[in-house]
């Protein structure tokens, strides 16, 4: 989640109090949610975007350097949000976001002619620290599933743990993503993130999830009798109808876990999970980018950098 807007102390640009002529930064940004609405993005992604272009934290800045025009984006302008939001204590990450988001918005202002400096293309993002990536120990999934309540939000854990799905991913599953083929079982996501479909395989030498599945299908997961088709149901119906659970229920299962068990539940630790275990198991990269859903190898290199046991195991065969 975003995190809470703070105002750090700074001196408003007197060069960008003048308000130039055309159209306004809302609008702009209006314009740009639409065209990305065209491009058909998903919902999470426009949110994302128009949070970093209107939410809290873009409001302030706008505001204190009275900023009223895509006109008077510039690449100064872009440097001293980055490095504000920087002294406000907000995450590297999340400053690489609004670095991203804004010279998206910058370079659409530009092909339309809506204004923005063209320099500010050339900004530099903010370096980010190199972390590993934060996982689960076998026994943090031990009592993560233990605190789980019900047989669908225990399979729930299970899915995000042993697939790498997003969070929207798995939400919007359905019955008829769980395909049983003539080379083994596998989910179906349908218009994942990219707007693009992939299977997911389902099963390993130790571990049958497909099995998991089919059994809570026939046994757990609440009838419909014609209604909706979505794997994961709310428990209780309105009027008789199970609703399908939304990516915002999801985070409240999670939310509740971790108050529960101490233990951070939060649905990319899941994918960061599965994605360090399937390459310790042998799962080979390009594989894995496949599953994920990644569209370059690069976004997969850091969970391969990271593999310290293999890396200790390499150093045990050297002969000095």
């Amino acid at each position: 989640m975003p995190q809470p807007a703070v105002r750090p102390q700074r001196r408003t640009s007197p060069a960008r109090s003048r308000a130039p002529h055309g159209l306004s930064w809302n609008e702009a940004v209006e314009r740009f949610l639409a065209s990305k609405r065209a491009e058909n993005l998903s919902p999470a992604t426009l949110e994302n975007y128009e949070w970093h272009l209107a939410g809290s934290r873009a409001k302030i800045f706008l505001a204190d350097h009275e900023v009223i025009s895509p006109r008077q984006l510039d690449g100064e302008m872009l440097e001293a949000l980055q490095a504000e939001l920087l002294a406000a204590g907000v995450s590297p990450a999340l400053v690489h976001s609004f670095h991203r988001v804004w010279k998206n918005f910058a370079g659409f202002c530009i092909r339309r002619g809506y204004g923005a400096d063209p320099d500010v293309l050339a900004v530099k993002a903010p370096r980010q620290p190199q972390r590993e990536p934060d996982t689960y120990s076998a026994e943090d999934e031990r009592r993560i599933i233990k605190a789980a309540r019900s047989p669908r939000d225990r399979l729930l854990i299970e899915v995000l743990m042993r697939t790498g799905l997003r969070l929207e991913e798995v939400a919007h599953l359905s019955v008829d993503d769980v395909i049983d083929g003539p080379e083994g079982a596998y989910l179906r996501v349908r218009q994942g993130k990219g707007a693009k479909d992939r299977v997911v395989p389902l099963d390993t030498g130790k571990v049958r999830l497909s099995k998991k599945l089919r059994d809570y299908i026939r046994h757990a997961r609440p009838a419909t009798d014609g209604g909706s088709s979505a794997l994961f149901l709310s428990q209780r119906s309105r009027g008789g109808v199970y609703e399908p659970l939304t990516g915002r229920a999801v985070q409240l299962v999670m939310r509740r876990i971790s108050m529960e068990t101490g233990i951070r539940v939060h649905p990319h630790k899941f994918r960061h999970t599965f994605a360090t275990r399937a390459l310790s198991a042998g799962v080979d990269v390009m594989a894995l980018q496949r599953v994920l859903g990644h569209t370059t190898l690069a976004m997969v290199s850091r969970y391969v950098h990271y593999q310290k046991a293999d890396l200790l195991e390499a150093w045990k065969k050297r002969s000095d």
